[in-house]
């Protein structure tokens, strides 16, 4: 007489509930080739095609604000591109007027730009034996400056990003590069004077109109002092050199 375990095994030698009969009809997975990531925006499917370059990044998904797929462009346009917009950004601070808040897009190109070549042209106004100590002062100088004025203005508890800061102190640098430049070509104290001085009133009146929506209310004085202490200084070494 066959024992129970016995009857519970087939003709194929498989235990009838064991996971290795495949005899049996088993319960079939659902299927999980629908549209797994969701939808695209306008009701595509991401599993219903190949999704490209273009079609994976649209004018509304793309960081850093860029409106233009930049992944397959030439690298000349993409400089292009860059410099079209430090240039449209170094007018609004020659020119105040009429401002669209460009500056709020931040970069870090043209605070660069500027810092290198303040630096450079006072080298050449620098002794020969202290360029390299004029242009590494004058480029920590520049740095280290922002920084810490950009610094002063969070702890007061203005609404500013870090780097939106530092962007707006770099460009308004651009009236002191031009100073700088003059007075390399000028090389006479009754010229220097009066274009430092002018350029000096530049600087401070288009960082602190950028900053005006910092929102510091009334501790806006103690924001404003270290910006104005912080060109004076540039355009003191200016003047010395």
């Amino acid at each position: 007489m066959m024992s129970r375990e016995e009857q519970l095994v087939d003709d194929d030698g498989f235990d009838i509930d064991s996971p290795f009969d495949t005899s049996t009809n088993q319960t079939k997975r659902p299927d999980l080739s629908g549209s797994i990531g969701g939808r695209i925006g306008g009701g595509q499917s991401v599993g219903s095609g190949p999704v490209g370059p273009q079609q994976a990044y649209t004018s509304s998904t793309l960081p850093g604000g860029y409106h233009t797929n930049t992944l397959d462009e030439p690298i000349l346009t993409t400089i292009g591109r860059d410099f079209s917009k430090v240039g449209r950004k170094t007018i609004q601070v020659l020119y105040p007027k009429g401002r669209d808040n460009a500056l709020q897009e931040w970069d870090l190109w043209g605070p660069l730009f500027f810092c290198l070549s303040l630096a450079i042209i006072m080298s050449f106004l620098a002794p020969e034996q202290q360029e390299s100590a004029v242009f590494t002062g004058v480029f920590a100088l520049v740095c280290i400056g922002s920084c810490v004025v950009t610094l002063n203005c969070k702890l007061l508890g203005g609404h500013v990003s870090f780097f939106q800061s530092v962007c707006t102190l770099g460009y308004c640098i651009s009236p002191m590069a031009i100073a700088s430049l003059v007075t390399l070509l000028a090389h006479r104290i009754i010229v220097t004077l009066p274009v430092v001085a002018v350029a000096v009133g530049w600087s401070i009146s288009a960082s602190i109109g950028f900053l005006a929506g910092a929102q510091l209310a009334n501790r806006r004085l103690l924001a404003v002092f270290p910006i104005c202490l912080f060109y004076i200084c540039i355009g003191w070494i200016i003047i010395i050199s």
